[in-house]
């Protein structure tokens, strides 16, 4: 029989063509994993477990929560960009991940730029919260004055992490205020919060997610928002920006995938994104603790993303902030 060798090699090349497109379309076939770069119980962890139910149904496959807290998002990030780009293994990460750890690191485990845009997802304005044990001003202006006069050294706050969100959120307050207190960083919202309970640290920049139920029975108290309007979830508090105009800090979080992942299963994900935040359970649910769902296409996020480099980078380098 004679046998048709260039005929042969076709038909397998062409079987190499179409078996990406086929497993692209029927993306995807096992659970898929959300990496989370704090620990449970701050607003990030918060948001991926609200969201993964949905847009498991949509995906028709289990969404699992993994938190990897550290290195200021960066072991997180690290994981997901040496990940197969195959979209089982994605990324909710923050401002930190994307905007500003180019700034505080002269050597970075991850290259923003090898993670593949999906949607911005959230985001969320930063309470100035104390603890009223410690700091037991009722206003956002007796309390200024009251650290302003305080000794050097004797104010201390908390944040998520060493050039996180919640530290600049602070530092832009402190240096508005022109105050001198002592920082002390966390791994997240949720490790910093029995400090701030326990008056070991008096005051931190929080967004409300985490400390909701503490704020409801009295054991924290918000004395100002960071958005340049006030919050209906908390109404009567005032804007930093009303004391220090310009004033404005958020925490942000996006979804991306590893770099090369392929457009078709990028646009999946989005989809079953968009489908979750747009379920009315869902989506009040996330809203009753602060977070602004948000959507986008990926070259939105990617602009967005870029901007947010620039304004904070600002910041940073203003601070002096280096963090290694």
């Amino acid at each position: 029989m004679k046998v048709h060798y260039k005929l042969l090699t076709l038909a397998f090349l062409s079987i190499g063509l179409v078996a990406p497109t086929y497993s692209q379309t029927n993306f995807p076939q096992s659970p898929l994993t959300i990496v989370v770069p704090y620990g449970p119980g701050g607003g990030a962890d918060i948001f991926a477990r609200t969201i993964a139910p949905k847009m498991g149904e949509k995906l028709g496959q289990t969404i699992i929560v993994e938190n990897k807290a550290g290195g200021g998002t960066a072991i997180a990030a690290s994981d997901v960009t040496r990940a197969k780009p195959d979209g089982y293994r994605i990324l909710l990460g923050d401002v930190s991940t994307f905007s500003t750890n180019t700034h505080l690191y002269q050597r970075l485990s991850y290259d923003p730029r090898d993670l593949t845009p999906i949607t911005l997802a959230g985001r969320s304005p930063y309470l100035l919260l104390v603890n009223p044990k410690v700091h037991p001003q009722t206003s956002l202006k007796e309390f200024i004055s009251s650290i302003q006069k305080a000794p050097t050294g004797t104010v201390n706050y908390g944040s998520a992490g060493n050039g996180g969100p919640s530290h600049l959120a602070a530092e832009m307050f402190v240096r508005g205020a022109s105050v001198n207190l002592i920082h002390v960083p966390y791994k997240g919202s949720g490790p910093a919060l029995p400090d701030l309970l326990a008056g070991n640290i008096g005051m931190m920049f929080m967004d409300y997610a985490p400390a909701k139920a503490q704020i409801s029975g009295g054991k924290l108290r918000a004395l100002a928002v960071t958005s340049t309007q006030p919050t209906p979830i908390l109404p009567g508090i005032p804007t930093l920006a009303s004391i220090y105009p310009g004033y404005e800090a958020w925490f942000w979080i996006a979804l991306a995938a590893p770099k090369g992942t392929p457009t078709p299963i990028i646009d999946k994900i989005r989809e079953a994104y968009i489908y979750a935040v747009n379920d009315p359970e869902t989506r009040k649910t996330l809203v009753e603790v602060g977070i602004e769902p948000l959507q986008s296409t990926s070259l939105e996020m990617d602009t967005y993303v870029k901007s947010e480099s620039v304004r904070l980078g600002r910041v940073i380098k203003e601070a002096g902030i280096q963090l290694d």
